[in-house]
């Protein structure tokens, strides 16, 4: 409601990926001014492609996967730890590395910590990290996993796709609009 009363007001809007240009524009809010996207869909070098093989030195990374998310409810972090949950179920733990705030995330990391008490999972939850922190985390992972439902733009598959970590992610065209899950 509050968008469609100002977007008179604006002369252009500016979105982060072509499946956002795309719902703006079929929204009801009937957008008449040019849409533009920035800063890094469709611009040259500013991601790469790569699905990375895997390699010896994965032996020594400390978590099979990594998802770095904040914990509201669209990030799914249940459906992935009811997954982790059925795995442990087959007796397969593989270890699992989550960013969440416990500040700002009291009952899911509560929930998340029963789960992983209950069924003996392998997950560590290191808390909300500096940008520097998050990206040493990708190298002691074997790769990102991104349950998300809906991003508008999805950064950390940006990040995990330039240092070349496999991602594990929804058939979902914010996926494709940053990398190649």
């Amino acid at each position: 409601f509050w968008f469609s009363s100002k977007k008179f007001n604006a002369d252009e809007f500016i979105v982060q990926s072509p499946s956002m240009k795309m719902a703006l524009l079929s929204s009801a809010l009937n957008i008449k001014q040019p849409v533009y996207i920035r800063p890094f869909a469709n611009v040259a070098g500013s991601y790469k492609r790569i699905v990375k093989q895997n390699s010896d030195d994965d032996k020594n990374k400390q978590f099979d996967f990594i998802f770095a998310a904040s914990g509201e409810p669209h990030k799914n972090h249940r459906l992935l730890i009811e997954a982790w949950c059925l795995l442990a179920a087959e007796k397969t733990l593989p270890s699992l590395c989550l960013t969440l705030d416990e500040n700002m995330s009291l009952d899911l990391c509560n929930w998340i910590y029963q789960k992983k008490e209950r069924y003996g999972l392998k997950v560590q939850n290191v808390g909300f990290l500096p940008h520097d922190q998050v990206l040493l985390l990708y190298s002691q992972s074997r790769a990102l996993i991104y349950p998300s439902l809906f991003e508008s733009f999805g950064l950390p598959l940006i990040e995990a796709s330039q240092v070349d970590l496999p991602v594990l992610a929804a058939e979902l065209d914010y996926v494709r609009d940053v990398c190649d899950p």
